[in-house]
């Protein structure tokens, strides 16, 4: 368990809501959880409000004007990584067209908001290559390479993802090239004649 995690547990005054994959804690004071109300300036105490609908974790939604500026920090910077990361994949799942198997899946962190943002996703793509057809490899291998590429920042797996299908459009080039009619190649390569004089 990580310092920042076993501070926070061991504080009465702050609740876990999550840990974001960068390693950034995500907290909410112990007076916004459900059960407990808040002192207004008077000294009389407010009622919760019972129509609130539970979050999935048992958190119920909080409104953004009860939270702190720090919370309202976070929670921009978990908005704006939400809809980063659904554009991402949103590009990588039109690019692969008929390749992909299912839409987007997402990995979430709950804010202080008590409501899910993703912070990653991933779509799955066939790299399969097609047995027995060179050509068609080489075209689903061009098909796979501009899937990874299509968001205009490719993560490290992308990249990974586009090396893979320029190996296999390398292979199947050459496979193509070895299995080609001798037809082709007389076609393609010049041919020579000598003549002596004498």
């Amino acid at each position: 368990m990580s310092p920042a995690v076993s501070r926070i547990i061991a504080d009465p005054n702050r609740d876990l809501i999550g840990i974001m994959a960068n390693g950034m804690v995500v907290t909410r004071n112990v007076a916004d959880r459900p059960g407990s109300g808040e002192i207004a300036s008077n000294g009389s105490q407010k009622p919760e409000n019972s129509g609130a609908a539970s979050s999935p974790s048992g958190l119920r939604p909080t409104s953004e004007a009860n939270l702190s500026d720090a919370e309202k920090a976070v929670l921009e910077d978990l908005k704006d990584r939400d809809r980063e990361v659904r554009l991402h994949e949103q590009k990588h799942l039109s690019a692969a067209g008929p390749l992909a198997k299912g839409g987007p899946t997402y990995e979430y962190v709950i804010g202080p908001d008590g409501k899910p943002y993703a912070i990653g996703g991933k779509v799955r793509i066939d790299t399969s290559p097609v047995a027995g057809d060179p050509e068609a490899t080489e075209a689903r291998a061009n098909q796979i390479q501009r899937a990874a590429t299509a968001p205009g920042d490719p993560s490290g797996p992308d990249l990974s993802v586009a090396r893979d299908a320029a190996q296999l459009r390398s292979r199947a080039s050459r496979e193509y090239r070895l299995n080609a009619p001798d037809a082709s190649h007389a076609s393609t390569e010049p041919s020579y004649s000598l003549r002596l004089w004498g």
